[in-house]
């Protein structure tokens, strides 16, 4: 019987790491800690670091079909090669 497993990644060095890295900064820096003198207000800034780090990985990443034949080296010139066989 074949494991399988689904993951949700970002491949790394690609245009989907730089945009969420990209994303995180951008949120970070606009993340308003000027007025955290509350237990409220402390977790109202941290549900927003939270939503920050969500958007960012859901418009980044993909969702991996991990089997016990995945490979690292496998990419896409393997994969439209693949699909032209």
């Amino acid at each position: 019987m074949q494991y399988l497993s689904n993951r949700w990644s970002i491949k790394k060095d690609s245009e989907e790491e730089k945009n969420f890295i990209s994303s995180i900064i951008t949120g970070v820096k606009n993340l308003d800690t000027s007025n955290i003198g509350t237990k409220d207000s402390l977790e109202n800034s941290v549900q927003q670091l939270k939503t920050t780090f969500d958007y960012a990985w859901i418009n980044n990443s993909k969702l991996k079909r991990i089997t016990k034949h995945s490979k690292e080296w496998w990419n896409m010139e393997c994969s439209d090669s693949l699909n032209r066989y």
